[in-house]
């Protein structure tokens, strides 16, 4: 499969990425990283540079059947003190992609946290939320079938290196195909998601920084006074300097040095002007015996900066060449040509009729959409959105553009029907699968163009009296995992969210899952809009669908909930709003607020 190159690219879209797999112990942030692999690729998705490792976990390396890595394959392997810089260089600056990019993010998290450092990362792209985006005609998100449908062959699946250039592979196809629609990437940032905002007192994060390159040299190791600096080294700086943090580490860059945000075992040198202050990195400095200079000394340095030993390119991995003749994607039912794509534009004081019209769409038994997509057929257009640029977008899809009027008469052409897998507000669905249904997610989206609207979802564990056992049973962006990460929440782009639940692992006297959307401030539904939920098992294309309207005055809205009925388990649309905000909520359902 071939990429036809764009006579323009999106301005706003990234400008390189760093797609990343990471092979584990297990799958709770407890668990160690074993192996991971970075593919380093440009604003257009062509690989620039790469980097793997296994890593020696410290344990038992766990599920040998999935990973394929026995107890003695790491044995010898640094651990991941030992590499952090090192992969911290392909991090930093860089967009964090991967496939479930959640758990690979939390993994590695977790490993930086165990340093007292913070990540080196600053926003993420999960490449399912994007598959989710293109509503690619696949059966499901795994990355399997992702490949197959991009024709991409993979090697040795749950090998870090193969998954990380299949999916390097597969995100460059999606990359250029949103790009060719259009489309904002669903970016997610530290401070912007669930479990992401910082309680007051929590540890900052590592200092941002522009987007680099790998340093070409190689590192040389620690500092010898008697020698001075060598390009390549890792400088780390901690305390306060007579020049800014950021002049010193560009002058490190100018003279072949990299700037790092941690010290660990491959940092050649900490730069501090009090040594003895007891900060993270003057303890780490030493406890490694990493050599400790002052700015002064740093500076005198700096004008003789021996060269270094270049870095030996990276080999490409071992790939098969491409058969003659590729096989096709899966045979996958394409969506109903006949199921209109109807998306409702509205000025900002047509809510109420936007609400009636979107209603309207639903029961003529068309899909109703609340972004613009290449999928989309029909806009029907309300005077006050008149002159909004996606009418010209959607037009260049193909699309018809419609009054109200316009549209009421295309009805008369083709009678209601139901709505393909779509469920009203109050309606029920049992799950498949029984008592065992498997983990099931409901991602909740809102439109793209009113991600500045602070709308977060949180879910209520609740036993048989409608009531939490504990704060524990509360999860929101602060506490964004239950105990046993049964139910987790995370964020899947700038106005989507996701909470994925382990329905069998869920205790017994947990009989209701209830999630709900709150927004912050002042603000109410009124200026979020519609919501569109989608439920569906984890990694599927969806189940069911709802879509919750005409919201004005409320802060909170109750979205759906998972209850046990008989032996299985079922989803119901909610839809009730309320006028209090998250805190009376969370009170009503028994959780203590400070």
């Amino acid at each position: 499969m071939t990429v036809t190159p764009l006579a323009t690219w999106p301005a706003d879209y990234p400008s390189d990425y760093a797609v990343v797999d990471v092979e584990t112990t297990g799958l709770r942030g407890s668990d160690r990283v074993v192996s991971v692999a970075v593919e380093v690729l440009d604003r257009a998705g062509e690989v620039t540079d790469r980097w793997s490792t296994l890593v020696d976990p410290g344990r038992d390396p766990g599920p040998v059947h999935i990973h394929g890595l026995t107890a003695e394959m790491p044995a010898g392997a640094p651990t991941f003190e030992r590499v952090a810089d090192e992969l911290a260089e392909y991090l930093t600056g860089r967009v964090f992609v991967a496939h479930n990019a959640p758990f690979d993010w939390k993994m590695l998290a977790a490993e930086y946290a165990r340093l007292d450092v913070g990540l080196p990362m600053e926003r993420r792209l999960c490449t399912m939320a994007l598959a989710r985006h293109l509503e690619l005609p696949v059966d499901d998100y795994r990355l399997a079938t992702l490949a197959a449908h991009y024709r991409v062959r993979q090697l040795h699946a749950h090998d870090a290196v193969d998954d990380a250039r299949v999916l390097a592979e597969v995100f460059r196809y999606s990359l250029h195909e949103a790009a060719g629609a259009g489309l904002p990437l669903p970016l997610t940032a530290p401070g912007s998601g669930p479990g992401q905002r910082r309680a007051a007192g929590a540890r900052r994060p590592t200092e941002a920084g522009p987007a680099k390159s790998p340093s070409p040299w190689r590192n040389p190791g620690r500092l010898d006074l008697a020698t001075g600096l060598v390009q390549g080294m890792r400088v780390a700086f901690t305390g306060e300097s007579r020049e800014s943090r950021e002049e010193l580490a560009r002058r490190a860059t100018e003279a072949g040095l990299y700037p790092t945000t941690s010290v660990s075992g491959q940092t050649s040198l900490l730069v501090t002007n009090d040594p003895t202050s007891g900060s993270g990195k003057n303890r780490k400095a030493a406890h490694l015996g990493t050599p400790v200079i002052d700015e002064t000394t740093y500076v005198r340095l700096l004008a003789r900066v021996r060269p270094g030993t270049p870095r030996a390119a990276s080999a490409p991995p071992a790939v098969p060449p491409p058969r003659a003749e590729p096989a096709p994607p899966p045979a996958v039912p394409a969506a109903d040509p006949t199921v209109r794509q109807v998306l409702v534009l509205q000025g900002r004081d047509e809510h109420l009729d936007g609400g009636r019209v979107r209603q309207l769409v639903l029961d003529s038994g068309a899909r109703l959409r609340i972004n613009l997509t290449s999928t989309v057929d029909t806009v029907v257009v309300l005077p006050g959105a008149a002159n909004d640029p996606r009418i010209a977008r959607a037009e260049g899809f193909g699309a018809t553009c419609l009054t109200e009027a316009e549209w009421r008469a295309s009805l008369a052409e083709a009678p209601p029907t139901p709505g393909a897998g779509h469920l009203p507000r109050g309606g029920t669905v049992e799950l498949p699968g029984g008592a065992a249904p498997g983990r099931w997610t409901l991602n909740a989206s809102w439109a793209w163009d009113r991600p500045d609207e602070d709308l977060d979802l949180v879910a209520f564990l609740l036993d048989g009296n409608e009531r939490v056992r504990g704060d524990a049973d509360f999860v929101f962006w602060n506490q964004p995992a239950s105990p046993l990460e049964t139910v987790v929440l995370d964020a899947s782009g700038p106005a989507e969210q996701t909470v994925t639940l382990e329905l069998p692992a869920l205790p017994s006297e947990i009989h209701r899952v209830v999630i709900a959307a709150a927004v912050d401030g002042e603000s109410t539904f009124a200026a979020v809009g519609p919501i569109e939920l989608d439920v569906a098992p984890f990694q599927a294309t969806s189940f069911v669908r709802s879509v919750l309207d005409a919201a004005t005055v409320e802060r909170v809205l109750l979205l759906g909930t998972f209850y046990r009925r008989g032996a299985g388990w079922k989803f119901r649309t909610e839809g009730q709003g309320y006028e209090f905000d998250l805190a009376g909520l969370a009170e009503s359902y028994g959780v203590e607020i400070a």
